[in-house]
């Protein structure tokens, strides 16, 4: 019997240490796949981070390319409508040409500030973009309504 007592306890020992080993076996395992699946994880977040840089820089490129245009047509437009006052001033009374060189002084330094902006789109400005935007869109706005008046 005491063999029998000894072979199953010898029989128990070494089926739970098949067993620990097996269970440190596969924790090594399991946390050698954590570490892995973390690693390809992490890249999976850097990349998504280039990406979404790369998205936002093209947006900002698309907005500046978008925002120059209207500027170069407003101008456009300014230098097309201080060319017009300039030939109504050459045939104007007096009374008229005083009216014609106030508009026109008043386009040209409208001219001026645009071309200042326009040197300013060229800057990085990634912090202080969306004020310039909204600053030269207002701009943008007040050269279309001067340029539709005719005073």
């Amino acid at each position: 019997m005491k063999k029998q007592f000894l072979f199953a306890g010898l029989l128990a020992f070494c089926s739970a240490g098949a067993v620990l080993t097996s269970c440190s076996d596969g924790q090594a395992e399991r946390k050698q796949e954590a570490v892995q699946d973390a690693k390809e994880n992490l890249q999976d977040a850097k990349n998504d981070l280039k990406d979404a840089n790369q998205d936002a820089a093209n947006a900002l490129r698309a907005e500046r390319d978008e925002l120059s245009a209207k500027m170069d047509k407003a101008g456009r437009d300014l230098d097309a409508e201080i060319e017009a006052l300039d030939r109504k001033m050459e045939k104007a009374t007096a009374k008229e040409k005083a009216r014609w060189q106030e508009r026109r002084k008043r386009l040209a330094a409208e001219r001026e500030e645009l071309k200042a902006d326009m040197n300013r789109l060229g800057e990085d400005m990634k912090d202080g973009w969306n004020d310039f935007k909204t600053a030269t869109a207002r701009k943008l706005d007040k050269i279309s309504e001067d340029l539709k008046s005719d005073n």
